[in-house]
């Protein structure tokens, strides 16, 4: 019975990812190309949460859905909303104008991120009517202190 107890509870612990704390995620991250910085994206440790902003520049993808221009992102951010840390990943939202964008943030590394891009249905539906595919995730550095 005691095997069986402890088998359990190491499975467990394999299958459930260890999320990374809060501090990881605290700084400000950038996306970079042809020398602008078309993703800023500022987050703030406040206790055991996170808060923080975002400013996007104009950027148009590929047919693989990778960025292929990209402007500066305006110096104004929005503030972020709906900032949830999950296991593997934080989500959060801001607003743009009358619409609400959904974005998912993964750590790759200390120092390295990935940004997703979480369009509605409808949204989803007006870039494929258009012949756009939907944005690859975004990588991201952390700036240095």
């Amino acid at each position: 019975m005691l095997k069986m107890v402890v088998a359990v509870a190491i499975a467990l612990a394999i299958q459930t990812p260890n999320p990374a704390p809060v501090q990881s995620y605290a700084g400000t991250w950038t996306a970079e190309l042809a020398g602008a910085t078309y993703v800023r994206l500022e987050l703030e440790a406040a206790t055991d949460a996170l808060r923080g902003k975002l400013s996007l520049g104009n950027m148009q993808v590929d047919k693989q859905g990778q960025v292929s221009k990209a402007e500066n992102a305006p110096r104004e951010s929005t503030p972020l909303t709906e900032v949830v840390r999950r296991d593997s990943h934080l989500s959060f939202s801001r607003k743009d104008g009358e619409e609400t964008d959904h974005f998912q943030m993964r750590l790759l590394g200390p120092e390295t991120a990935e940004l997703v891009f979480l369009p509605t249905e409808e949204f989803k539906k007006e870039l494929a009517d258009a012949g756009i595919p939907l944005p690859k995730p975004i990588r991201l550095k952390k700036a240095s202190r």
